[in-house]
């Protein structure tokens, strides 16, 4: 007995030292920006090897970069946090004049595409959202010529409404005698 306390209490504190190995699942993400009425959006692509392309639409231009193992880190945390392979994959409010977001993520043998619109609240998936659609401006990017090709829908079609589906109110129709009548005496 007396042997066995400090075992265990030995026991404890080695197995405080060792710190959980979390791996990256993800190999692969996408992020693709519709952008609003006065913007064309934008594309990232970040993989495992720590290559990161950005494709801004307004520019018509390419950027590679390379980010360090510490951002993939978080990326990776930041996803697990919204479970990413769990979490509803359409959220999409039909909003006209809004940035809508497509993200593709690849882990393992798997892909999940999921499409989240940005209205006027904020949750902790959009959060996410933006903080990949922004980090662009915190990686070190160089110019290309080099053709990406992406797996998204916003760069090859427009998420503008067409000018048939504006809706416009029904016209009035002309009041009655009796309302007209109505009208003008008061």
């Amino acid at each position: 007995m007396k042997y066995l306390i400090p075992l265990f209490c030995t026991l404890l504190l080695l197995s405080c030292k060792k710190r959980l190995q979390k791996s990256n699942e993800i190999t692969k993400i996408e992020l693709s920006r519709s952008g609003a009425w006065s913007d064309y959006g934008a594309t990232i692509i970040i993989d495992s090897t720590l290559n990161y392309r950005y494709f801004d639409e307004n520019k018509k231009q390419g950027y590679t970069g390379r980010i360090d193992e510490k951002f993939f880190d978080t990326l990776n945390r930041k996803f697990e946090s919204i479970k990413f392979k769990t979490m509803p994959t359409w959220g999409y409010h039909g909003c006209k004049d809004c940035e809508v977001f497509e993200l593709i993520v690849h882990w393992r043998d798997k892909k999940r595409r999921i499409i989240k619109d940005w209205p006027i609240e904020v949750d902790s998936t959009l959060k996410v959202l933006l903080w990949l659609n922004d980090s662009y401006k915190y990686v070190k990017l160089a110019p290309t010529n080099t053709v990406f090709q992406f797996e998204t829908s916003f760069p090859k079609e427009s998420t503008k409404a067409p000018a048939y589906s504006v809706a416009f109110p029904p016209p009035i129709t002309k009041p009655s005698k009796k309302l007209q009548h109505k009208i003008l005496t008061q």
